[in-house]
């Protein structure tokens, strides 16, 4: 994985990994943001869903 670090003079530090996002270490974490509907029909919402799947316990979780 080829990987780039950017800093601002303010000290906030940013760093660019390109490679496969699925492939990273057991103990880094991965987060997207979903709509509420959770359907997760487009872009790299779908990815999640066919890896990670949870979908049903997600929709189980809303409040009515």
């Amino acid at each position: 994985m080829a990987s780039r670090v950017s800093e601002d003079p303010e000290g906030s530090r940013i760093t660019y990994v390109k490679g496969d996002l699925f492939a990273c270490p057991k103990t880094d974490s991965l987060a997207h943001c979903i709509s509420e509907d959770c359907r997760m029909g487009a872009g790299i919402a779908v990815l999640f869903k066919k890896k990670f799947g949870g979908v049903q316990e997600l929709l189980n979780q809303r409040e009515f």
